[in-house]
């Protein structure tokens, strides 16, 4: 069984500006999308930031993934992020809680 992989999540930005956030191990994900965080753990070139602009008041997505000795972090913005990440963090989305204030 692969090392888990530990996945800090944060989408912000958008017309409301609600920080959203989720922690989630990836044993408690479905294989496909705990197979992308293990990529992302990896710093696959083709998982890194997409040459599309930002929009205006769309979201930031920042992602940071760690099995305890390695760790990765990622920031895309809505366009940017590459196809084979939306996945997993739509199921992240669905996951999240309202950021606490600072």
């Amino acid at each position: 069984m692969p090392t888990p992989v530990h996945i800090d999540f944060r989408r912000s930005g958008g017309i409301a500006g609600i920080d959203m956030t989720a922690s989630v191990d990836s044993r408690d994900l479905p294989d496909e999308h705990a197979g992308v965080a293990a990529d992302l753990l990896s710093g696959g070139d083709n998982l890194r930031q997409g040459d599309s602009p930002g929009v205006p008041d769309g979201f930031t997505y920042e992602v940071n993934v760690s099995d305890g000795s390695r760790s990765q972090q990622y920031q895309w913005s809505g366009p940017q992020v590459p196809a084979a990440v939306r996945p997993l963090l739509d199921d992240l989305g669905k996951r999240a809680q309202p950021a606490s204030p600072a």
